[in-house]
């Protein structure tokens, strides 16, 4: 797939990344493969250095390719990437999206939540069971247990096999945890404990409404404390 390319201005960098991008999807290119060099790139489209490597940055901070220095251009992972800087910095400039960004999570994970309980096996029970365990001693010890509340989320949804959903889920943590407002990262330990090993009984049990029904539970008060911080309630 070569040809050079005749528009200039602001529409050349557009094309070429679509070039790139139609080069990754035509020859059915997966992650960690090379992509053609900049200087090839360079005599296909008839174009000029400081255009390619402009097209590849903005390709870059989509998400979509990744440079390596000394070795080449190369597909990346899919990721969401993008979408966490967005909602990080979004968040600082308007604290009101971190409570619509909670909204949307409760909605994601109450909408799946039945299925995992349906679909979940006795190991994941027992992890489930000791990420429990190790947060009753941090706290008792008064040591950071924040790792367990996402670790906990993991393993309850790893029975779906949705590596699209882990990963949004994923976006939805970083983004949590990096804030520095205090009063939204703080909350009762042992309430929150006691919350997930509610939700934990009715998961246990088998028993998805029940398993929902807490969860819902659980982030009503989460949502109260992010109202309070943004001044909402």
């Amino acid at each position: 797939m070569t040809g050079e390319i005749l528009v200039r201005g602001p529409a050349l960098s557009e094309e070429i990344r679509n070039y790139i991008k139609n080069h990754i999807l035509t020859n059915q290119m997966k992650p960690g493969d090379l992509l053609p060099p900049e200087n090839q790139l360079m005599a296909d489209l008839g174009v000029g250095r400081s255009s390619v490597r402009e097209a590849v940055k903005a390709l870059q901070s989509l998400g979509i390719v990744e440079v390596q220095r000394g070795n080449g251009l190369y597909v990346r992972q899919a990721n969401f990437d993008p979408i966490l800087e967005s909602l990080s910095y979004n968040m600082r400039f308007d604290p009101r999206i971190f409570a619509e960004v909670l909204e949307i999570r409760v909605w994601l994970e109450s909408a799946v939540i039945e299925d995992a309980v349906m679909r979940i096996n006795d190991e994941d029970i027992v992890r489930l069971e000791d990420v429990l365990r190790m947060w009753e001693q941090r706290i008792a010890l008064a040591e950071p247990h924040a790792a367990l509340d996402q670790q906990f989320h993991d393993i309850l949804y790893a029975p779906l096999k949705n590596r699209t959903l882990v990963q949004l889920f994923q976006v939805f943590w970083l983004a949590f945890n990096s804030l520095d407002d205090e009063t939204i990262q703080s909350g009762d330990p042992a309430l929150g404990l006691t919350e997930h090993r509610d939700i934990f009984a009715a998961v246990k049990s088998r028993n998805p409404v029940l398993a929902r029904q807490r969860l819902l539970a659980h982030f009503s008060h989460v949502q109260q404390r992010i109202e309070r911080a943004t001044g909402q309630d």
